[in-house]
């Protein structure tokens, strides 16, 4: 199985727990809403993009809403957590947390 049809095939487990549209999970890890679309059309796929995309999934299946409403979202792999008013801010700032803590490493 290449990159491609494994990606989709843990997308497709992903939504069916999660019920997200393609164009979000897009727009979440890749800032592209089309990048699933895409995909599902026989775009190929770097394996750089497609870990991307299961680092957002992974993370996604670790978030709560607060009662206020804030998302609180953990990288498992690291541990490192974050939060914001949407699961896509909550992500961002994850990414940037995550980001910085390589730099730095």
């Amino acid at each position: 199985m290449d990159t491609r049809t494994e990606l989709l095939t843990e997308i497709a487990t992903f939504q069916n727990k999660l019920k997200m549209a393609d164009s979000k999970i897009g727009q979440i890890a890749l800032n592209d809403p089309k990048f699933v679309a895409r995909l599902r059309d026989g775009r190929r796929c770097w394996p750089e993009t497609a870990q991307k995309v299961r680092d957002f999934m992974a993370a996604a299946y670790t978030h709560i809403t607060t009662a206020d409403g804030t998302v609180i979202i953990r990288d498992v792999a690291t541990g490192i957590s974050a939060s914001g008013t949407t699961l896509s801010e909550a992500y961002a700032e994850l990414r940037r947390l995550i980001d910085g803590r390589q730099v730095a490493a």
